[in-house]
């Protein structure tokens, strides 16, 4: 092996030509005793450089930083100008200004308008200009071969070449300037494009909402009946329901101590794929820089990552955070376009037409996810079958220790992602999936539609309308830290607005049942059911059938029945309230114990308000279905301290710790 030193990279890197001195900066870290190991098979030529970052030699770059670039781009598996750019070794800008140069040809440092069927051609890296009056006609922004096919056609071409050279930065905000009308409109509406009949805006009525409404209310008033026989018909449907729901839980929680999907995470750069993640945001601000350091320690090959964040074009507070504390993995800020809904899913919708990766992960704001969770998923899909087109990674609440909400909170998910989830995916049953943490094969999210931008939790919808499709979800061995809302106000807006979806989600496959049990196939349309069964309708009935079996028990006759009926009925009850306690603690016990929560078991004694809150959250969430049905209550981010381990990815050498070169965004 053969050491160079820093202090060589830095004095190489100021041999800059004199007519171009402001092009590359000094290549060095401020760090005593600081070397860079670089094996001798990596050690190239100047000759053996790649011609697609070979012209920057006639430009002032140094041929060390090159031969950096060439011996990254062939450990990761990628073309020499991705990785260049990518390890921020030479910032954008100066890449395609000294490409321009090189080919004689104009270098745009401005906005410019291409037509709206440039997002067509957009991967390609080229786009019609919208008024050619200056001789221009085309747009170009190329990457990887397509520099060198370029630079063979210009070699070629007789007289001037009519296009012009920009940044991909610039080109992709062209592109996406160039119809945000249409923009907007695919992504609100695609869904109702791909399949009608599984988009809430066009099958969710006040006539389904009323129903509901009047289905439950019923029930309700049925526990507290003077009539007998309307007790006894009350009780055959909630039990029966009720019993489904509990049955699934036990069948769950019993098939998750079978292994979940695992493998070792590939070690080689080259055999991974382009990774698309997808980061929606609004006023978060205060999370900004502690997202962008949870960016940074992904263990993934900076080149192939696809970083987008998507913020509204009111939310400059968020955007500006960003632009202060950038990430160092290429990344793009995208201004959501106007228009309604203002909807996460939809802000998931407009980056995703762009989108590079094969694969892509959405996270939330708040989210901290193992460093190694991108590459363990992308294991995983390569060996599973092509039908498995998401995993699910576990969510784990880091505040947990705040007060008891945030424990219980901490105890749920515990209990549903680690305990009931995994049980479901070993069954082979569909997933509600959670919001965040979700990885996806892109080319089945485009089949199906991507998210569906009107439901309120596109998580569940789009995990059913997966299944629906025939493609199935997997849970895999992989954390991401999440924060818990930690005042009672918070938590009970954030469990509004999932009840008011599962709603959503409900009434809108549920609506034609014929077809509910083609797709899904008997088994799991009943396990679907049965998820709802406990999911929505326990929250609303539950406390109201418990206080009126309290009741029954202390002054009625619930443990002294008389006559056939009450016998009956006092055993279905009895049952129903045994096996649901049974399927509530258990899941949570193996939870606390998988997730070492045993230091919070005190907060247990709250879980009789934890359950009057869902039951507040659950009623408030079918009101709000009446009146308001597509609003998004947004769950505020960063009111809790939270111990986050800063933990930095190596650096090459011939980047300046204190400013990355390489920014990439796109500003509205």
């Amino acid at each position: 092996m053969s050491y160079v030193p820093i202090d060589s990279v830095a004095s190489s890197a100021s041999q800059i030509k004199d007519d171009h001195p402001q092009v590359f900066r000094r290549r060095a870290f401020v760090i005593s005793s600081t070397v860079r190991r670089i094996s001798p098979s990596q050690a190239t030529s100047p000759r053996s450089i790649p011609i697609e970052i070979a012209f920057l030699l006639d430009h002032g770059a140094p041929a060390q930083t090159l031969e950096f670039a060439a011996a990254t781009a062939r450990r990761q598996g990628v073309c020499a100008d991705e990785a260049l750019l990518a390890e921020g070794l030479v910032s954008e800008d100066v890449f395609y200004r000294s490409l321009a140069r090189h080919l004689n040809v104009d270098f745009i440092d401005r906005p410019v308008d291409v037509c709206a069927s440039g997002a067509s051609t957009a991967g390609r890296g080229y786009a019609r200009i919208r008024d050619p009056s200056s001789g221009v006609r085309w747009l170009l922004a190329p990457s990887g071969s397509g520099v060198f096919r370029l630079m063979s056609a210009c070699r070629a071409a007789k007289g001037r070449p009519q296009f012009a050279i920009t940044t991909r930065t610039r080109f992709f905000e062209a592109v996406r300037r160039a119809d945000p009308a249409g923009a907007a409109s695919n992504a609100a509406f695609l869904i109702e494009r791909v399949d009608r009949d599984l988009c809430a805006r066009a099958n969710l009525r006040r006539t389904h909402v009323g129903l509901l409404l009047t289905l439950v209310i019923g029930l309700s008033a049925s526990l507290y009946a003077p009539f007998f026989f309307l007790r006894i018909a009350s009780a055959l449907l909630l039990t029966s329901a009720f019993c489904c729901g509990v049955f699934l839980r036990l069948f769950a929680f019993a098939a998750s101590f079978q292994p979940g999907e695992d493998a070792e995470a590939l070690e080689s750069d080259v055999g991974l794929p382009i990774y698309t993640v997808v980061v929606a945001l609004y006023q978060e601000a205060v999370v900004a820089r502690q997202l962008v350091r949870a960016i940074d320690r992904l263990d993934y090959p900076r080149a192939k990552l696809d970083i987008k964040f998507v913020i509204e074009a009111d939310d400059e507070a968020t955007a500006a955070a960003l632009r202060a504390h950038p990430p160092r993995a290429p990344h793009e800020i995208i201004i959501a376009p106007e228009g309604a809904p203002r909807t996460k899913p939809r802000a998931l919708n407009v980056a995703m037409p762009l989108a590079r990766g094969s694969l892509v992960a959405v996270f939330d704001a708040e989210d901290l996810p193992e460093p190694r969770q991108l590459r363990r998923a992308a294991t995983l899909f390569a060996q599973l079958p092509a039908s498995v087109a998401c995993l699910q990674a576990s969510l784990v609440i880091d505040n947990g220790d705040f007060n008891w909400m945030t424990a219980l909170f901490a105890f749920e998910y515990a209990a549903l992602f680690d305990v009931y989830n995994r049980g479901l995916a070993s069954m082979g049953m569909p997933l509600l999936l959670g919001g965040t943490s979700n990885h996806f094969r892109t080319e089945v999210l485009r089949e199906i539609g991507f998210w569906d931008a009107f439901n309120v939790t596109e998580d569940a919808d789009l995990g059913l309308r997966l299944a629906r499709a025939g493609f199935e979800a997997r849970t895999f061995a992989s954390q991401t830290f999440e924060e818990a809302p930690a005042t009672f106000g918070a938590l009970v807006r954030q469990r509004t607005r999932w009840f008011k979806g599962w709603m959503q989600t409900f009434i809108v496959h549920c609506r034609r049942p014929a077809q509910f049990f083609v797709d899904l196939g008997s088994r799991r349309a009943l396990a679907v059911l049965a998820m709802f069964a406990g999911g929505l309708f326990g929250p609303l009935l539950g406390p109201l059938l418990a206080a009126r079996l309290t009741y029954d028990a202390i002054f009625g006759a619930l443990l002294a029945p008389v006559g056939l009926l009450e016998i009956a009925l006092s055993t279905l009850w009895c049952f129903l309230a045994i096996a649901g306690a049974i399927s509530l603690f258990f899941p949570l016990a193996v939870g606390m114990r998988r997730h070492r929560l045993a230091r919070l078991r005190r907060s247990l004694i709250y879980l009789p308000l934890w359950q009057i809150m869902l039951s507040v959250a659950a009623w408030r969430a079918l009101f709000e279905l009446w009146r308001r049905p597509f609003h998004w209550d947004k769950t505020e981010h960063g009111l809790t301290a939270r111990g986050v381990l800063d933990v930095e990815r190596p650096i090459n050498p011939f980047c300046s710790i204190e400013q990355p070169l390489f920014n990439q965004e796109s500003r509205a």
